[in-house]
């Protein structure tokens, strides 16, 4: 059996008001529970010859961490690593939105992407009264860059600064009729 993955705060101190990795550990192990078991054991098997009950592994050896560093979405998920982490950012502004977004991330432990299969797993969870979105409400952190297209005006935010002022990066739309992107400054 793997060892307890570590478990700490990427990028700071854990977030006051939202749930500690205990709690986090405490959701994960009952929405394994209550969503992730197979209908019949029998039908799977381990690497170890041993029936599987459940379609993810058991919390601990899943590593659930809250990131400062996650702008732009809620959460990530890498299954490969078993590593699911948070967003402080976004779930500071919508803490009610922990168990949802812990939720969609432990699909992605079993499908990678927001296919068929996703949906399927969206539908199943759906139907056994739990609650899961397939997007999250708006980016983690608002954006502190704006960009904007010298010939049609479209402005591009964005919450990390472009390399080069936004020199090397052209209008989706113009292209490069355009000409390269302005930099408007750091919003306040």
């Amino acid at each position: 059996m793997k060892s307890r993955p570590e478990r700490r705060d990427r990028g700071g101190a854990h977030p006051s008001g939202l749930p500690c990795h205990d709690e986090l550990a405490a959701l994960y192990a009952a929405y394994r529970e209550r969503y992730f078991q197979r209908a019949s054991p029998r039908s799977a098997r381990g690497a170890d010859g041993v029936l599987e009950k459940y379609h993810i592994p058991p919390v601990q050896e899943v590593c659930i961490e809250w990131s400062a560093r996650l702008t732009s979405s809620a959460g990530i998920c890498y299954p490969r690593r078993r590593v699911i982490r948070l967003s402080t950012h976004y779930h500071e502004r919508f803490p009610s939105e922990v168990g949802p977004t812990l939720l969609h991330e432990m699909i992605h432990l079993v499908v990678p992407g927001h296919g068929a299969d996703f949906h399927r797993w969206l539908q199943r969870i759906s139907d056994l009264g739990g609650t899961v979105h397939r997007y999250s409400r708006e980016r983690a952190a608002p954006p502190r860059w704006e960009y904007v297209c010298p010939r049609c005006r479209r402005r591009y935010p964005r919450t990390r600064r472009l390399p080069g002022q936004g020199r090397k990066h052209r209008c989706r739309y113009c292209q490069s009729a355009g000409g390269p992107l302005q930099e408007v400054g750091p919003l306040t």
